[in-house]
């Protein structure tokens, strides 16, 4: 397994679904985990700190509070998120665009913003966490897709940026995941739309998509930077189920029209 012996690690989100399977990942790698949400709610092992990510103020206290202990932070992972779906264009509101927003990619710029002053001069790591959603176009899902598809460009501009400071920074982009948010709905339809539709098959487990998150915090990682990797069964490439006539049928009707 990597390992981050030594390390001081931030993730915001890390009360529950992805960013709770991250928080356990990292401690089990040796790091130390500050779990940064609105819930006190925090994974054993790891420092609870309250805050909401789309108050900038809030956000930077985080990080100076745990960089406070050994003089500095060595990751930062930009997790915290809501995800307002099934909601068309036509009937989204000014305060639905602008509360998604303010999480989603205000959130991740406040990370990206303060997160290198608590850095130390060796380098570090920030990590955000994306959506398949942001790479690929979806209905009824506008505002979270393209706040996804915002912190997807945000982190190859951040890690530009911030190359000369020997930081990497890299995103996440997870398929549906079996979190919580998406099993404690009833009859979901999501799970089997989403299921049928990903090459392997199957929904994500938290600790899959925080694999990902261990390597790109680890060492290994040192020369990925400006990366966002879909880890998400394969639907973001594509789909494998695909009703059409054979191919000669086609070409027949081409020539014939």
């Amino acid at each position: 397994m990597f390992s981050l012996s030594d390390k001081v690690a931030v993730v915001t989100g890390g009360a529950s679904g992805i960013g709770e399977a991250i928080v356990k990942m990292f401690l089990s790698a040796g790091a130390t985990v500050y779990s940064a949400d609105l819930s006190d709610k925090c994974v054993e092992g790891a420092i609870s700190l309250t805050a909401d990510v789309s108050n900038e103020e809030q956000l930077e206290a985080v990080l100076a509070e745990a960089a406070s202990a050994k003089g500095h932070i060595d990751i930062l992972v930009n997790n915290a998120g809501i995800q307002p779906l099934g909601i068309l264009f036509e009937d989204i509101t000014t305060q639905d665009l602008a509360r998604t927003f303010e999480v989603n990619v205000n959130g991740v710029f406040y990370g990206i913003k303060h997160g290198p002053k608590y850095m130390p001069g060796t380098g570090g790591r920030i990590i955000n966490t994306s959506s398949f959603v942001g790479l690929l176009g979806v209905p009824a899902g506008s505002a979270y897709a393209v706040s996804k598809a915002a912190v997807a460009h945000a982190t190859k501009c951040a890690a530009v940026e911030l190359a000369p400071k020997a930081i990497t920074v890299n995103a996440v982009a997870p398929g549906t995941v079996l979190t919580p948010f998406v099993t404690n709905i009833p009859d979901n339809p999501e799970i089997p739309f989403v299921t049928q539709r990903t090459p392997l098959g199957r929904l994500a487990l938290p600790e899959e998509i925080a694999a990902a998150f261990l390597f790109l915090a680890s060492d290994q990682a040192a020369y990925v930077t400006g990366a966002v990797i879909p880890v998400d069964g394969g639907i973001a490439a594509g789909w494998e189920a695909y009703d059409l006539p054979p191919v000669d049928e086609n070409i027949t009707k081409v020539q014939s029209s």
